[in-house]
């Protein structure tokens, strides 16, 4: 059976604003922030109590004692007590795991009624020595400030007491201008106490109710962050799918060159050269892929190349040579049916031409060459010229350094060939081996 005190707090003439399913939550938050105000106010309470004694005592032995004095003593020693007590309470309850929230309950209204009945019974007798309602004015809007009761807990609070404190007024003061006046601010401050509550409550209902619709938010963003996740696995087995793909035309380009013995690993090393050159250039994450695809497939063409044209010992006549020159365009052809390569079609179809607009395809020159290709064809003239063909024996990394400069604004980009001088250096002459 449910407690009736925690019925009582539990009344919300706002109920239509907070769902049933929260209501408990907010129940509850409530309890505990209430809870863990009225011990620190019970603390100081119980730290005012123990000078207020001591005050009352060396009063008395002065004789400054007045009608309604020893009352005002024995209500100061019962707020040594109470407080006291209640706090030995709260640090028992702190350990107590059941009927957590209904004993914190109790505790915030025993010392909400213990406050403002202190309060009340301090000005009745008040009357008697100074006729003033200070003290229930401090109680009343400690309890309308301090504490966030719903509406209809805070007003049986405000008017228990008021009733009391007006029969108890009634009968202490005699003086009848003195009464009508504490009559109306007693009314007055009643009120205005329960307008502020009520004011206070609802916003803490309309801080719950935010909270509540962010965390709303966030579990949709969070299921929406899961269906992306979702989306994002498939979108990685698709790409998967592609690079098993692009994988496969990768085998198929190092595949030609198990042809020829000689140019065995030429990709790999034009890749490497070109790649690192890239990275020393700082350029783009998309340029350093591009780089590395096109450096791969760059001589994909050759696939059409006869073997004896490939493969010739000597050098090629001029119509062999033509038809050797015809692998980049074969390359472009061969790629452009392939979708992760269409980026890098200009770099397979363009790394023969020269910066003298004397190379081939298409006989561009200086700018006009793709910047990526002009990169490729400095790593690829360093391989060729550092790996052993059947009419030649491989030259130095040094003797490829120094044709690189030879040719440096003739054959090749100045800038890059500078650039890739840098990075041999920077590298102590390492890039080779590496």
């Amino acid at each position: 059976m449910e407690n009736p005190l925690f019925k009582v707090l539990s009344i919300n003439i706002l109920s239509g604003h907070i769902t049933n399913s929260d209501k408990d939550d907010f129940d509850n938050e409530l309890i505990d922030l209430n809870f863990e105000l009225s011990k620190k106010m019970s603390l100081v309470l119980l730290i005012i109590s123990l000078v207020l004694v001591p005050l009352d005592v060396l009063n008395k032995q002065k004789g400054l004692w007045m009608p309604g004095s020893k009352y005002l003593f024995f209500i100061h020693i019962l707020m040594v007590f109470v407080p006291s007590i209640l706090l030995i309470f709260s640090h028992i309850n702190r350990g107590i795991s059941s009927k957590h929230t209904r004993l914190n309950l109790f505790f915030v209204m025993v010392f909400a009624y213990f406050l403002t009945l202190t309060s009340t019974i301090t000005s009745i007798f008040d009357q008697l020595i100074h006729g003033q309602i200070t003290v229930f004015i401090i109680g009343t809007f400690i309890i309308a400030v301090a504490n966030n009761f719903k509406p209809l807990t805070s007003l049986g609070i405000f008017l228990t007491n008021y009733l009391i404190f007006i029969i108890g007024i009634t009968f202490s003061q005699k003086d009848l201008s003195i009464l009508r006046g504490h009559y109306v601010n007693g009314t007055i401050l009643v009120i205005v106490a329960w307008f502020l509550s009520f004011i206070l409550y609802n916003a803490k209902v309309r801080d719950f109710l935010s909270r509540k619709t962010i965390e709303q938010q966030k579990g949709k963003l969070e299921k929406a962050n899961q269906q992306l996740t979702a989306t994002n696995y498939k979108l990685q087995e698709s790409l998967s799918a592609l690079d098993e793909s692009q994988n496969i035309i990768f085998a198929l380009a190092l595949a030609l060159e198990s042809k020829d013995p000689y140019s065995k690993g030429h990709s790999e090393r034009v890749t490497d050269y070109a790649v690192e050159l890239g990275m020393f250039l700082n350029l783009s994450e998309i340029d350093q892929v591009s780089i590395y695809r096109a450096a791969i497939l760059h001589d994909i063409g050759k696939i059409g190349i006869p073997d004896a044209i490939l493969n010739k010992p000597s050098a090629l006549s001029s119509e062999e040579w033509l038809i050797m020159k015809s692998h980049p365009e074969r390359g472009e052809t061969i790629c452009s049916k392939l979708n992760f390569a269409r980026e890098i079609l200009p770099i397979i179809r363009h790394h023969h031409e020269r910066y003298d607009g004397k190379g081939y395809p298409d006989g561009l020159s200086g700018e006009d060459i793709p910047f990526l290709a002009r990169l490729v064809s400095i790593a690829d003239t360093v391989d060729a010229i550092t790996s052993s063909r059947p009419y030649r024996s491989g030259g130095t990394f040094e003797e490829a350094l120094a044709e690189l400069q030879r040719c440096a604004g003739t054959q090749f980009d100045p800038s890059l060939v500078a650039a890739f001088i840098s990075l041999h250096n920077y590298n102590n002459n390492r890039l080779m081996e590496q």
